[in-house]
């Protein structure tokens, strides 16, 4: 009996020590027609990027923290002759993710890599932007700013996420 009412509280101070996960409310335009199952796997994939640092994410038709507005290509930005996959902005509509569908295309047939998995962590990348106070690059995890082969073979074995560091920024931020 003593046993029994040991675990209970245990299992009562873990529970209390186990934050419950924060929403995240995005809504996904997809102006560049990407098939939808491709959409799909990739809305997976960022739902379970988020939830790995914590964060549940809905997708939503309306009232949206963030908009992740897929384009199909770069037109009308500064940058557009990098190889820049997505851009994030603070308008007075709201936060906008711009992802640039032909370059993440370009990217992952490069690189040999999925296209959903491709396209789900430049979406993550840039709602993060717009999830921290300041909307920098790090050198490691999600928020890096270049990628190459090492971070298209963490995507692929699902080990490219927000560092500790990255998710607390995040929640800070909130």
């Amino acid at each position: 009996m003593i046993v029994g009412a040991l675990l209970m509280v245990v299992g009562v101070a873990v529970a209390a020590e186990t934050p419950e996960p924060r929403t995240v409310r995005l809504q996904l335009r997809n102006g560049a027609k990407v098939p939808d199952d491709v959409l799909v796997e990739a809305r997976d994939e960022v739902a379970r990027i988020f939830a790995r640092a914590g964060f549940d994410v809905q997708w939503v038709d309306a009232s949206p923290r963030i908009t992740v507005k897929i384009v199909a290509h770069v037109l009308g930005y500064a940058r557009a002759a990098s190889p820049v996959m997505g851009v994030a902005q603070r308008t007075a509509d709201g936060p906008i993710a711009h992802v640039f569908f032909r370059r993440v295309e370009d990217f992952a047939r490069i690189h040999r890599a999925d296209l959903s998995t491709m396209l789900a962590h430049v979406m993550a990348h840039e709602v993060g932007h717009l999830l921290m106070p300041t909307m920098s690059h790090s050198p490691t995890g999600l928020m890096r700013g270049v990628w190459d082969d090492a971070q298209v073979r963490d995507a692929a074995g699902g080990a490219l996420t927000f560092t500790d560091g990255q998710a607390e920024k995040i929640r800070a931020a909130r």
